[in-house]
């Protein structure tokens, strides 16, 4: 995808006008956290992240934390007009990616080229598999399995049944955009905070259409020969 949807413009415009007394990367990591609690608590509701929600909650105005629910509407909104690293780009274009911490998001259109390399014929992909599974160890916002679960798409492939990832990240801000994104595309995986290079797991977070799909008995059970894409 090249240049931004009105959807994006409108994130940004909002989010430049949410809780101005903030430090902007603060504002965006509550934005993140609050999101990936509200999406968590919708499948199985726990205090702790109640709790957590309502902390962060207390150092915003309310006009404010009606802004961060009309900032996640706009994500819910220009994923569902399309695939794209929605919050990745958005985090660029705010100029949060800055250098001492070192985040910088794969451009979308890199993305899809390297999908459709990593993919080659799909058909052909599918002839001996029921589905494939994706491991992405250093996932950013989640751009690269959003581009292999878009080529699926594409291609007519449906996702809650061909596909499974296991993404990992060791920034949690990171990670919890990357939750977000896939969540709401319905793609079915878990996002993993940790160090795939140490075999680190601190948190795994699992998507709604991983329950939804009984994948948890699908992994355990799917026949030898099935197969992995690793990228």
């Amino acid at each position: 995808m090249t240049g931004m949807t009105d959807y994006e413009k409108a994130f940004i415009t909002l989010f430049n006008q949410t809780a101005r007394y903030h430090h902007r990367h603060k504002v965006f990591e509550d934005f993140v956290s609050c999101s990936v609690i509200a999406l968590e608590n919708r499948l199985c509701f726990s205090e702790e992240r109640e709790r957590k929600y309502l902390r962060i909650a207390g150092s915003y105005q309310k006009p404010d934390m009606n802004r961060m629910a009309q900032l996640l509407a706009h994500v819910v909104n220009g994923l569902q007009a399309g695939f794209c690293d929605f919050l990745g780009q958005a985090f660029m274009q705010l100029d949060l990616g800055d250098k001492y911490r070192g985040q910088f998001f794969t451009p979308w259109d890199v993305s899809v080229m390297m999908a459709s390399v990593l993919l080659g014929d799909v058909k052909t992909l599918f002839k001996q598999k029921t589905f494939i599974t994706l491991s992405e160890p250093a996932c950013g916002a989640g751009c690269m399995v959003l581009a292999v679960a878009d080529t699926l798409n594409q291609a007519g492939y449906a996702l809650h049944r061909h596909l499974w990832f296991s993404a990992t990240d060791v920034d949690p801000l990171a990670a919890g955009m990357a939750y977000i994104q896939l969540s709401l595309c319905g793609v079915a995986g878990e996002v993993v905070i940790g160090n795939s290079l140490m075999n680190e797991r601190r948190r795994i977070l699992y998507t709604p259409a991983h329950y939804f799909g009984n994948w948890a008995y699908r992994l355990k059970a799917r026949e030898k020969g099935t197969g992995s894409v690793m990228i």
